[in-house]
C-alpha cells in the first residue's frame, strides 16, 4: 500500500497528483476527515472539488473506498454523487464506491453546534468549516454515536432521533437558530436511503484481500501535516489524524504493507483560519500570490493566508510520515519574482533550530531567511526537466539537499497533464 499526504496546511495540490497516479492502482482509499476538506481535479477542463468520495471515482477500473476514520454527512456525499453524474455519463459510479460499515455518520445537529460555538464567546475561535466534523469524532469517542451498519439496525431511526432531539433541545436553549426538528430528522434519514443504497463492506477486510492478492492500493490523506489533531499547530487543526500512520490505523491494514509514501508541498505556504503562521506575507504581495494561485478553499472559498516556503516545518513533517517521495506544486506561481525567500532556520530564545514542530509555545519564532535566485519562464512549454530553468533547478536542488528527501514529481500548472516527473 502507498500513502498520499500533505505537508504544510493543506490545499497542497494532493487531489491534481492523486488523479495523475490514479490509473496505476486498483483501489484508492481516503482514510480520514470528511466534507471538511476538498480536493480539487479537473475532469474535462472543468474543475472538481471532491470532499468525501476518493480521487479515483472518475476511472472505471478503480475501486473507492471511503474508509472506517472518515466521518460521513450522508448529505453531502449525495450531492457529491448527484453532481458526478450530472459531468459523467457513468452509470456504474456508485457500483466503484465502497463505503466502511465501521465509518461514523455526521448527525444534523452537529454542524449547528459548531455554529454556536465559533459565533459563542464561551468558546474559543478556531476557524472550523462548520460541517459538524469535530462533533462527530468526539461523539465517536464518547461511544455516543451511530455508524453506517447502523442503518440496518432496527432501532436506528429511534436512536438518531433521541441524539438529535436532545441536542436540538440544548441549541434552542443557547439560542442557536435552526430549522425544526422535523425537518433535519426527515432530510437525515432520506439522505440516509442513498446511502444504504451504495457498496457497504468491511473494508479492512477487502484492502487485506487486495493486498494478498498484490493489488495495488493507494492511501488517500484530507487536509496535512500540520493540522494533525496531535502533531499539529493545536488548538488550530483538524479532528482527526493526517499522518501516514494515521492511513494503517483507519485503514484497519499492517504497517508492513506500506511500501511508498508519497508527501506534496507547494513551493510556498498557504493555511486557512487561526494559528501559528511564521512565515506568513502580509500586503499587497500576500494578495497578488493569493490571486495568482487561486489561494480561496476549495469548500469553503475563504482566502488563504500566504507565507514563504518553510524548511523547518517540512523537514518535522518529513520525519512524522517517513516520505519517500516528495511532490512540489505551485512553483510557477512564483515566476518572474527576482528573488524567492525561504526560511532555512527558526531564531527562537535566541537559539537557532532547523527543526519545528510549530507548538502553541513556540510562537515567538523568528524566521532566518536564504534568497535564491527567481526564474521567468513560459510553463505552458516545458514538458520534461531538462527544460527547467537553471533558477528553478538550483531551487529544487536546495530543497532536496536541505530536506534530504527527492522530488519526484513537480507540477507547472493545474491540469492534470502538467506534472512532469524529475526522477
Amino acid at each position: 500500500m502507498d500513502i498520499l499526504i500533505g505537508l504544510q496546511w493543506g490545499d497542497e495540490g494532493k487531489g491534481k497528483f492523486i488523479d495523475l497516479i490514479s490509473q496505476e492502482y486498483d483501489m484508492i482509499a481516503r482514510f480520514n476527515g470528511g466534507a471538511n476538506a476538498g480536493h480539487s481535479i479537473y475532469h474535462n477542463n472543468q474543475r472538481v472539488t471532491l470532499k468525501i468520495l476518493p480521487s479515483g471515482i472518475f476511472y472505471p477500473h478503480i475501486k473507492n473506498i471511503i474508509g472506517t476514520g472518515v466521518v460521513i454527512e450522508p448529505s453531502a456525499l449525495k450531492a457529491e454523487i448527484d453532481q458526478l453524474q450530472s459531468l459523467i455519463s457513468d452509470a456504474d459510479l456508485r457500483k466503484r464506491i465502497i463505503v466502511s460499515k465501521k465509518a461514523h455518520l455526521v448527525l444534523p445537529t452537529y454542524g449547528y453546534w459548531d455554529m454556536y460555538q465559533e459565533e459563542s464567546a464561551l468558546y474559543r475561535t478556531i476557524g472550523t468549516t462548520k460541517n459538524g466534523i469535530a462533533h462527530t469524532y468526539s461523539s465517536k469517542i464518547l461511544r455516543q454515536n451511530v455508524r453506517v451498519e447502523d442503518m440496518f439496525s432496527k432501532d436506528f431511526n429511534t436512536d438518531v432521533f433521541q441524539i438529535i432531539s436532545r441536542q436540538y433541545r440544548e441549541l434552542q436553549y443557547l439560542g442557536q437558530k435552526m430549522p425544526s426538528l422535523d425537518e433535519l430528522y426527515g432530510n437525515f434519514m432520506r439522505d440516509c436511503e442513498l446511502l444504504k443504497q451504495l457498496h457497504i463492506a468491511d473494508t479492512e477486510v477487502l484492502l487485506n484481500e487486495a493486498l494478498k492478492n498484490n493489488k495495488k492500493v493507494l492511501a488517500e490523506g484530507a487536509q496535512a501535516t500540520m493540522l494533525d489533531i496531535d502533531h499539529g499547530t493545536y488548538p488550530y487543526v483538524t479532528s482527526s489524524h493526517t499522518i501516514a500512520a494515521a492511513a494503517c490505523v483507519s485503514l484497519g491494514v499492517s504497517p508492513r504493507l506500506v511500501d511508498k509514501i508519497y508527501g506534496v508541498t507547494k513551493a510556498y505556504c498557504t493555511r486557512v483560519g487561526h494559528g501559528i503562521f511564521p512565515t506568513e506575507i502580509i500586503g499587497s504581495l500576500a494578495d497578488d500570490l493569493r490571486v495568482r494561485g487561486a489561494e480561496f478553499g476549495s469548500n469553503t472559498k475563504r482566502p488563504r493566508r500566504i507565507g514563504w516556503l518553510d524548511i523547518p516545518a517540512l523537514k518535522y513533517a518529513i520525519m512524522l510520515n517517513g516520505v519517500t517521495h516528495l511532490i512540489l506544486t505551485k512553483a510557477d506561481i512564483l515566476n518572474g519574482m527576482a528573488q524567492i525567500p525561504v526560511c532555512t532556520h527558526y531564531e527562537i530564545n535566541k537559539q537557532r533550530s532547523s527543526l519545528a514542530s510549530l507548538s502553541s509555545t513556540t510562537d515567538e519564532m523568528k524566521p532566518i531567511w536564504k534568497y535564491l535566485p527567481g526564474w521567468d519562464v513560459p510553463f505552458a512549454q516545458i514538458s520534461d526537466a531538462t527544460q527547467l530553468p537553471n533558477e528553478l533547478t538550483a531551487f529544487l536542488s536546495f530543497i532536496e539537499q536541505e530536506l534530504d528527501t527527492p522530488i519526484k514529481y513537480l507540477s507547472t500548472g493545474p491540469k492534470r497533464e502538467e506534472m512532469i516527473n524529475l526522477v
